[in-house]
């Protein structure tokens, strides 16, 4: 098993139709690429969610849930980084992708000879995210990449160097949830690989 990905199926076309609309809907409050949830698409998420031993996370401060759509437009990516200091995992849905998007997993100490850490706060959870000043991220040798199309279920290992990259024509866009006590990779696999969502297909997607 990869300890960066692991795929749970794939969610039915109007349930994807229906948070790409509404994230659509909320463009205007983009913010560093990303839609941050609202309580209306919470509950919605929730009326699906079917694991009720994981809760997602809510930030009291701000009055909002750790949820969001990332976007990202043709040709853009998200250079190396570490998600923030305490977040391991995050569980994700491919609400839009192009055939050749990627996400991929870099050896740490090949990053930290290559270029250096810096933590940039984006206030999400109150943690900071830890990216490193690597411009040229394409061409770095990487330990595991994952492609995913629409509809994707997948866990994905936050808390290993990582990158990403929208290959266009289409925007990419990713429903991200976090939960509370920052569970790591091991243990979202095993809470959710038998119960996650009520609607969920079961299917195969790719792992390079």
């Amino acid at each position: 098993m990869s300890n960066h990905y692991h795929h749970l199926g794939k969610l039915p076309p109007e349930t994807i139709s229906f948070f790409r609309e509404e994230i659509l809907k909320r463009m205007d409050t983009l913010d560093n690429g990303h839609v941050q949830f609202d309580e209306f698409l919470n509950k919605k998420y929730l009326e699906i969610f079917s694991n009720p031993e994981l809760k997602v996370q809510y930030w009291k401060e701000q009055q909002r849930y750790i949820q969001k759509g990332f976007v990202m437009a043709p040709g853009g990516g998200l250079r190396i980084h570490k998600d923030g200091t305490r977040c391991k995992a995050a569980l994700n849905i491919a609400i839009q992708c192009n055939p050749d998007d990627w996400l991929r997993w870099y050896d740490e100490e090949t990053v930290t000879k290559l270029g250096k850490e810096t933590l940039a706060n984006y206030g999400y959870s109150g943690s900071l995210t830890r990216h490193v000043d690597i411009d040229d991220y394409e061409s770095i040798d990487y330990i595991e990449e994952s492609r995913v199309s629409e509809g994707d279920v997948y866990i994905v290992n936050t808390d290993v160097y990582h990158a990403s990259k929208c290959t266009g024509p289409s925007n990419r866009i990713i429903l991200q949830t976090k939960f509370e006590g920052f569970p790591d990779f091991e243990t979202l696999v095993s809470e959710l690989t038998n119960q996650s969502f009520s609607n969920l297909i079961n299917q195969e997607t790719v792992c390079i």
